[in-house]
């Protein structure tokens, strides 16, 4: 492929990667808004539903929509296990008690768990350079998250809220590092449909033992508006930016843009909640764009020249 071709892909990728995790950033407004009337269960359950049909929608428009092999269909039903029902299910169940400086610490570790995961999984291999942008990003998160309360750490143990939030760090990093294989075969949107229709069956089946289904009626209109953007911009559209830019840069690389995640979380509640913005957000921000363009330099470089 050419040179500058391959580069321009690749920055596509990395525009796809930061749009995805923009929209995930957001989407703690919205969920905010949305637990307020229905139970976070119900919520998943909305907004993958919404997403997946979003998705076949799409697929159905452009001829796209095929059924796959039986094999296949079991691998896409285990990513949407992993990284649709369970890492959802289990963070959101985590955040509800987990405290928020050991929180940011463990989180602040995905992309270190994706780049372990692909070095060991995929053969994968960093550079000091984008190790050095690795920690530099974790510590603009963990400074934005605790607002500069680093003690916070030596202060707070570690109970279930964490061990879950500890655990979806790892089922994340999972699915991402997986789903590369996956995607050398199917496109991205088809790739996505089938996981997020089978984490969607997924959390149909605990809906059903909870028996909860009659939640919907409570919603009123900012609560659909909330349901409408998670499921069509945070779930449809984000998950498959996500796989778009798996299927061209190595996970290592993608997982550094999770560390977007935090500060565009705090600057949309800041806007929208009028939650105060405070200087440890600009610095944090500063470190994580820091530490993702240390982690992309060379394909910035590329571009460049």
């Amino acid at each position: 492929m050419n040179p500058n071709r391959s580069s321009r892909v690749q920055l596509l990728a990395m525009g796809s990667a930061i749009l995805a995790v923009s929209f995930w950033g957001a989407s703690f407004t919205a969920t905010k808004v949305a637990v307020k009337e229905i139970s976070p269960l119900m919520l998943l359950w909305l907004r993958f539903a919404i997403g997946a049909m979003a998705l076949g929608a799409l697929l159905l428009c452009r001829g796209k929509l095929r059924l796959l092999p039986v094999r296949d269909l079991f691998d896409f039903a285990f990513l949407g296990f992993v990284g649709v029902f369970l890492h959802n299910y289990i963070q959101s169940t985590g955040l509800q008690t987990a405290a928020a400086g050991v929180s940011a610490l463990i989180v602040a570790s995905t992309p270190v768990v994706i780049a372990i995961f692909g070095a060991l999984f995929l053969a994968e291999r960093l550079n000091c350079l984008q190790i050095i942008g690795i920690f530099t990003a974790a510590a603009g998160v963990i400074l934005i998250v605790t607002d500069g309360q680093i003690s916070i750490f030596f202060e707070q143990g570690v109970d279930t809220g964490e061990l879950f939030v500890m655990t979806s760090v790892l089922t994340w990093a999972s699915f991402s590092v997986l789903s590369r294989n996956k995607l050398t075969k199917y496109s991205p949107s088809l790739a996505m449909f089938y996981v997020m229709l089978s984490g969607w069956f997924f959390i149909s089946i605990a809906m059903i033992f909870r028996g909860s289904f009659v939640e919907i009626a409570q919603l009123d209109n900012m609560g659909w508006i909330s349901v409408l953007f998670l499921g069509l911009f945070c779930s449809a559209l984000a998950y498959l930016l996500w796989y778009s830019a798996l299927k061209v840069l190595p996970a290592s690389r993608v997982g550094i843009f999770m560390y977007l995640h935090p500060l565009v979380g705090v600057s949309v509640a800041s806007f929208l909640l009028s939650e105060p913005l405070r200087i440890t957000l600009i610095t944090g921000g500063a470190l994580i764009l820091t530490g993702m363009t240390l982690v992309n330099y060379r394909s910035l470089r590329v571009r460049k020249k």
